[in-house]
């Protein structure tokens, strides 16, 4: 359902939080100006994008192709302000975007970035032939060539070891088909089997300086040939998802432990970063990444008073997907923007709950459901906290009522990825998540 909820029946389709919602969508609500110190000119001044004529200097700044770590807490937003900056950024003056969503085309619960890069690679190859972007036939007769080799490589070793091999189509119309076909079955046998995609992901480490040279010398043909056909002046990745993938170890050892395979690939990106890597930035820095912070949407000010402007903003965030009518009064809906200390999904979250606790008579949503869904939310929410988290929440509570920063330490960072604290600006101002503060366990150990 992509529409305005007009009966309480229609409500769990329209509050879906799971879904990212792009410019064009009529729920989508832009928040910007609304998230503290955060300032987006900031990431299109690094992709040397001028937002004014709307243009990328491709002769000047081609050669930087810079990579930005997008990082934000789940739930602020991520992926629908990725959407945003696309539609500014994709133009014949500016870029050539390709996005490539993680959790939804590769497995999650078993990834390397092995895995990311041939997807990558997959999805530029794919744009490319849809738009009939014409290749330099030196340059795709060696990729094919290349990329035949790996698959009779692999062929052997999988024949070998598990009796399936990647085959070759006969008879394909044009090279770029050919070459998408290659890598598409690349990419799908690594979801095929454990064992398949080891032997693949072993290939591509053994031979990763060639492949780099391959898919730069590809990507750099594919630039100048979209200037030609006017698409665009520079490729820009959007890679999105990676915080959706199984583990925290899957996670850190796709970023940390490849970042000089990372760098081999010489492309603009703009890769999110799952919020319990922000703690490695400053070695990332000095591997020449670029970092953007992207924080909830700031609701409140120091002393805790309510900035109008920014609940003007989340109610109309709200009214998109419900109609007004199926509230009570407003403050019922300002008590939601209240307890979800500005992130859109947990403000959905909370309807969720209190749409959980309506009787079947009802006709609106009012604060009697409402208290009964906060409350089971903070209880959910807060059922597995420990005396170590409770100290830490203790603490924050001094420092926030003292306008005192709040020290990093591994306790707060973990409480940080589990939503127990929400982070504001660049990270540097902490608030405990206001739905913990009606659960009976914070209310009696901190107060």
């Amino acid at each position: 359902m992509e529409k305005e909820a007009k009966t309480l029946k229609d409500i769990p389709s329209a509050i879906q939080f799971n879904i990212p919602v792009r410019p064009e969508h009529v729920y989508f609500t832009d928040f910007s100006g609304f998230r503290g110190r955060f300032e987006e000119n900031v990431l299109y001044r690094l992709l040397n994008f001028d937002v004014k004529t709307q243009t990328f200097d491709y002769e000047r700044y081609s050669n930087l192709k810079r990579f930005i770590f997008f990082v934000g807490m789940r739930g602020s937003g991520k992926t629908t302000e990725l959407f945003k900056y696309r539609s500014k950024l994709e133009n014949p003056a500016g870029f050539y975007t390709v996005y490539c969503s993680i959790d939804e085309e590769l497995d999650v619960n078993d990834l390397e970035y092995m895995d990311i890069i041939i997807f990558q690679l997959e999805k530029l190859i794919e744009r490319v032939k849809d738009d009939k972007i014409g290749i330099e036939k030196t340059i795709i007769s060696s990729m094919n060539n290349w990329f035949e080799e790996r698959v009779n490589e692999i062929n052997k070793k999988i024949s070998a070891q598990a009796g399936i091999e990647l085959e070759i189509e006969a008879g394909l119309k044009t090279p770029i088909i050919k070459l998408f076909s290659l890598v598409g079955k690349l990419k799908s046998s690594l979801t095929a089997t454990k064992e398949n995609a080891e032997i693949i992901r072993k290939t591509f480490r053994y031979r990763f300086g060639d492949f780099a040279l391959k898919f730069n010398e590809f990507l750099e043909n594919v630039n100048n040939s979209i200037r030609k056909k006017d698409k665009g002046k520079e490729v820009l990745f959007l890679i999105d998802g990676l915080e959706k993938t199984l583990t925290a170890d899957i996670r850190r050892k796709i970023v940390m432990d490849e970042t000089n395979r990372i760098k081999q690939i010489k492309a603009y990106t703009i890769f999110t970063l799952p919020i319990e890597l922000i703690k490695e930035r400053n070695r990332l820095r000095l591997d020449g990444f670029e970092f953007i912070i992207f924080p909830f949407i700031k609701i409140s000010d120091v002393k805790g008073g309510k900035i109008q402007t920014a609940y003007n903003q989340f109610r109309e965030f709200i009214y998109k997907r419900i109609d007004k009518k199926l509230f009570t009064n407003q403050d019922v809906v300002d008590i939601i923007i209240k307890y979800s200390g500005g992130s859109p999904r947990e403000a959905l979250r909370i309807i969720h709950y209190a749409w959980q606790h309506l009787p079947y008579d009802a006709e609106q949503i009012g604060e009697n459901a409402l208290n009964k869904g906060l409350n089971k939310l903070a209880e959910d929410t807060t059922l597995y906290l420990t005396d170590n988290e409770l100290e830490k929440l203790k603490k924050i509570k001094e420092l926030n009522n003292q306008d005192k920063p709040v020290p990093y330490d591994e306790t707060i960072q973990e409480m940080v990825e589990k939503l127990i604290i929400m982070e504001y600006n660049e990270g540097n101002l902490k608030r405990v998540n206001p739905i913990i503060t009606l659960s009976k366990i914070y209310k009696t150990y901190v107060g």
